[in-house]
């Protein structure tokens, strides 16, 4: 072997060793590989939870009118109950027949409508109830964490935490985050229609109700 061959051999060997020292740098320096971030539904979770709601009101000695204080709270209760409630409303009272002519007379339906006559409840009064969902929010706020360094680029502590903590907030019924209710009757598709002609500048009025009657020449005895 002469003496260039083993000049070539020799700067192959240091190149191939300085190459796997700077790999080794450079491995040495990356960062640690880490585990994928959960999503923030799962960081921030609104936890949904039961809760009873409930007023005490006095029945009417006479016709179905509540006393004011009585009419202001009974609005707010019958409202929280259309928005949340999903079970019949319970009603502890000694006059369960009066009990039943006031609240339908001021808005419920007889058949949310669950009666327990109860001696233990002194006339006139009645004790209204029932179980509703409740929504609990994440806390945010948490600025300890540095935003000036961040090599990374991983979310932040509260990112999405105000996000999660607006939904848990707006949502009328929290039992929806669990299982929505049934959907209505109307068509999706017929408001749809609706809705570009709205936009379109289009009347969106229902037409006119034909007579049938007049259409056919039918008439009615009298």
């Amino acid at each position: 072997m002469t003496l260039m061959q083993k000049n070539k051999i020799s700067k192959s060997v240091r190149a191939f060793v300085l190459t796997a020292i700077a790999v080794s740098v450079l491995s040495a320096c990356a960062a640690p590989a880490t585990e994928a971030p959960e999503s923030y539904n799962e960081t921030y979770p609104i936890k949904i939870s039961r809760e009873q709601v409930s007023i005490t009101i006095a029945l009417p000695e006479s016709g179905v009118s509540l006393i004011a204080e009585d009419a202001r709270r009974f609005k707010g209760f019958l409202r929280d109950y259309v928005q949340r409630g999903r079970s019949q409303v319970i009603i502890e009272t000694a006059l369960p027949a009066v009990a039943q002519s006031v609240l339908v007379a001021n808005g419920f339906r007889a058949g949310e409508l669950n009666f327990i006559d109860s001696a233990n409840i002194s006339a006139p009064n009645a004790i209204l109830s029932f179980t509703a969902n409740t929504a609990q929010v994440p806390d945010c706020g948490d600025w300890s964490e540095s935003t000036a360094f961040n090599p990374e680029n991983a979310p932040l502590k509260n990112f999405g935490c105000a996000n999660r903590r607006n939904i848990g907030l707006i949502v009328s019924d929290p039992g929806d985050m669990i299982q929505s209710q049934p959907m209505s009757g109307g068509s999706a598709a017929r408001r749809d229609a609706k809705m570009d002609l709205f936009n379109a500048g289009e009347d969106v009025a229902a037409p006119p109700t034909v007579d049938a009657q007049a259409v056919s020449g039918a008439t009615t005895s009298q």
